[in-house]
């Protein structure tokens, strides 16, 4: 009788032993998004991705979603994973332009972009294997970055008819930094305002065109007032840190959860920038059906287009080494060989999203 007892109570601590150690293993991770649940890298990335990785683990790695701003907004992002707020937040570094000026170089050449889902993808690779200088700028701050995204491509969109050179001759241009310089250049009037007054902006005639993405004309209106688009890509958001966590916290997951993080890392890229593609092809096609112009840019103003371009490498190079950048152009370099690899794997693959996944996976992640 004793003896049984005896068992019985060995299997007892056993079955709360294996209770308890399953509870231990448990892995909760935290993301502060300051998009709202709705937005394109929420919905079509991020949730996704948090659903792939707690079935992958069989439900022992889950993220709870803290969006809108609830954990700070985009200038508290890297610092509220620092703190240990959260495990990982969205991160734009145009405001972070001190604390990582390496990564700026690289985001700095937005006006180079014509095909967000290259430069997408020849970022993520020239960040995590083909850039020591940033890999070491992370390092100092105690962050390891994970995946990195490509918003739409920017054009120029009007309330009036302009693709040509003269007819944007003093019109303003609601711009800033690089887009308000080019607007110099082919003689408009850049206009300073948020993309929040853009709508009124242009609708008291403030602004007689913006630069932006064509999912503003939805998502802000704007086919409501624009009257012209041109087509031609003008740059675009190609390196927005979506992903990355403190080397303490990457350090405290198991081998098996890294490796389920990284295999989703890829689907999470492509997913977010196919989704940004998609969302403004049918902005687009929304706005042609509600007679919309769009024109491709005219030669003239196409030539002083691609006058200005060809001085925003040095430019970029001048401003990374005020900024106390060491050795810029190895890290454009790097860069641009990527750009290039990656127009051949798009040309190749073609606009298929789950091929784009399997290449980020064998070109990159695989060799993290």
């Amino acid at each position: 009788m004793l003896k049984k007892k005896l068992h019985a109570c060995v299997a007892a601590a056993a079955l709360a032993l294996g209770v308890a150690t399953s509870a231990q293993a448990e892995t909760k991770l935290t993301y502060g998004s300051w998009l709202p649940p709705s937005h394109v890298v929420v919905e079509k990335g991020l949730t996704p991705f948090f659903e792939r990785v707690a079935k992958d683990s069989n439900g022992q790695m889950t993220w709870e979603l803290f969006s809108g701003g609830a954990m700070g907004g985009p200038k508290e992002a890297l610092q509220i994973v620092r703190d240990g707020m959260v495990d990982s937040s969205l991160v734009v570094d145009v405001y972070f332009k001190s604390e990582i000026p390496v990564a700026v170089t690289m985001s700095d050449l937005f006006m180079l972009v014509d095909d967000q889902i290259a430069w997408g993808a020849a970022l993520v690779e020239t960040q995590l294997l083909d850039c020591p200088q940033c890999t070491e700028e992370f390092k100092q701050m105690g962050i390891k970055p994970l995946a990195f995204y490509s918003g739409g491509d920017y054009h120029l969109m009007c309330t009036d008819e302009i693709h040509t050179l003269d007819q944007v001759k003093n019109k303003k241009i609601r711009a800033s930094t690089r887009n308000g310089a080019l607007s110099e250049h082919w003689g408009a009037v850049p206009v300073s305002v948020t993309v929040a007054e853009m709508y009124e902006a242009m609708q008291r005639g403030q602004a007689d065109c913006t630069i932006g993405a064509y999912a503003f004309l939805t998502s802000y209106g704007l086919k409501d007032l624009v009257k012209s688009i041109v087509e031609t890509p003008i740059g675009g958001v190609f390196s927005a840190l979506v992903m990355q966590m403190t080397e303490d916290r990457w350090a405290d997951l198991t081998d098996e959860e890294k490796q389920i993080l990284l295999k989703n890392m890829p689907k999470l890229v492509a997913d977010i920038n196919f989704s940004y593609y998609e969302e403004g092809q049918v902005a687009a096609e929304e706005a042609k059906a509600a007679g919309i112009k769009f024109y491709p840019m005219g030669d003239d103003m196409k030539a002083s287009f691609d006058e200005f371009l060809s001085g925003e490498v040095d430019y970029t190079i001048a401003k990374a080494t005020e900024a106390g950048v060491e050795k810029p152009r190895e890290v454009v370099d790097a860069l641009m060989e990527n750009v290039e690899k990656w127009r051949g794997i798009m040309a190749e693959i073609g606009m298929d999203r789950e091929a784009y996944a399997e290449k980020l996976w064998e070109e990159i992640y695989s060799k993290l």
